[in-house]
């Protein structure tokens, strides 16, 4: 993963705690063009960083957006190609998700009343190939690529995860103490960045702003 792919993913992490400071949560796309490119690492990574974070291979529409009503959890969808592309209503529930006011109304009950759900919440998706079209517009994208043969890394150990539960508990207070001053920043985005793809960056240029204010 790049150096700017990395920054990104980190500050998108520190995003979750703080979505009610912002009108929209951009969705992180991950994605590879083969298998072994690392996206399910990174996904268990960030199940240690993020905030409520609930990580399935697979779900029914309707449990993702009553989970999403009854939890707002930082949903992390991984093998996405293996379902996503075919399930237009669970895409239609996760693009409604991308704004504040989403939401869904589907009957319940004996009677079949109607009832709104809100789908606002964050969500990572990993997938070989693209992001269905809609999704990949609401998304901040990552591309990974399988590492060479000679390429050192760190191996990731499922059993030594503490130095990231550090790191996601100085996230929260940091969310907690800096809501306010994030919610009213107007960060500059680049002029080449507008629409859509800059209403994605402008909650992760806020919280870089203030982080490097504070340096």
């Amino acid at each position: 993963m790049p150096d700017h792919s990395a920054d990104a993913t980190a500050l998108w992490a520190v995003h979750t705690y703080l979505l009610d400071a912002f009108h929209i949560t951009p969705r992180l796309g991950v994605t590879s063009p083969e298998k072994q490119c690392g996206k399910s690492t990174l996904f268990d990574v960030l199940e240690r960083l993020v905030w409520r974070a609930l990580s399935t291979e697979n779900a029914t529409t309707s449990a993702i957006f009553r989970t999403i009503e009854r939890m707002r959890p930082t949903l992390l969808l991984d093998e996405g190609d293996t379902f996503l592309p075919e399930n237009e209503e669970l895409r239609g529930i996760l693009n409604s998700g991308h704004r504040c006011s989403g939401s869904v109304i589907r009957t319940v009950g004996d009677d079949h009343e109607p009832r709104q759900f809100g789908t606002y919440a964050a969500c990572a998706i990993a997938m070989i190939g693209k992001l269905p079209g809609t999704l990949a517009d609401r998304s901040i994208m990552m591309e990974l690529q399988r590492r060479l043969a000679g390429e050192p890394i760190e191996p990731f150990r499922l059993d030594r995860t503490e130095h990231l539960d550090l790191l996601a508990s100085k996230a929260a207070r940091w969310a907690a103490d800096n809501a306010d001053r994030v919610r009213a920043a107007d960060p500059v985005t680049p002029s080449c960045v507008f629409n859509r793809v800059a209403d994605n960056w402008r909650p992760l240029l806020a919280i870089a702003e203030l982080v490097g204010r504070r340096k």
